[in-house]
């Protein structure tokens, strides 16, 4: 979901991603229907731990190099597993046509995206709805959001959340893996930001703090 004035690179994405998915991939989608909450608050201080390095050694990290050598670690809320959601994606009909929304970027442009589907979860008795996008043309899902912790506790633009594939068709939706766009370290990076539809009116302390 990133660019550098050009088209976003791929593999490093795929990079990002995948980490996190292969680093809680144990339990989550087993067979015989584990639970998919085993040891995760283990799992995630071990994927804090190595997205970590990755921005202080990789030379792909999106740290500028000036920030890269007083590097001491991201900024993230204490682990709490009530943030992490299970449920089910409603897809959105594809035919005749698929809904298409354009999304906001960190460089004053728009992004088309098709909107895929939809994700309910309830917090202190309330029902809330998020959407979620797929590129043009195919590849992961995306799932921006911006919440009440925007502008004073974490990055005033929204972050991103992984998708995680559960058994039975289920997903799991984890705020504490919710982190940042590359471009809230650099502004050379291109991002899409979150529709108002993926604006939450309740304060998500879970996941990465704003960088600075």
């Amino acid at each position: 979901m990133y660019k550098k004035n050009a088209p976003a690179p791929s593999w490093l994405l795929l990079l990002v991603s995948c980490l996190g998915v292969l680093l809680l991939r144990p339990g989550i989608s087993s067979p015989d229907g584990g639970d998919p909450m085993e040891r995760r608050d283990q799992k995630l201080k071990v994927f804090r731990e190595k997205r970590g390095r990755f921005f202080k050694e990789d030379p792909q990290s999106p740290l500028k190099e000036s920030d890269r050598k007083k590097f001491k670690g991201l900024l993230y809320y204490p682990i709490d597993l009530k943030y992490a959601m299970s449920g089910s994606i409603e897809r959105y009909p594809v035919e005749p046509k698929p809904f298409y929304i354009n999304l906001p970027t960190s460089k004053g442009t728009e992004k088309k995206y098709v909107k895929y589907g939809r994700f309910k979860f309830s917090w202190m008795g309330k029902e809330y709805i998020l959407q979620i996008y797929r590129p043009l043309g195919g590849g992961e899902l995306f799932l921006p959001f911006k919440d009440k912790t925007s502008e004073t506790e974490t990055y005033p633009h929204g972050r991103y959340l992984f998708i995680e594939s559960l058994t039975g068709g289920k997903v799991l939706i984890d705020f504490n893996r919710a982190h940042n766009p590359f471009c809230a370290y650099q502004e050379k990076y291109t991002c899409p930001y979150a529709q108002e539809e993926n604006w939450l009116g309740i304060a998500i302390r879970a996941g990465e703090k704003r960088f600075r």
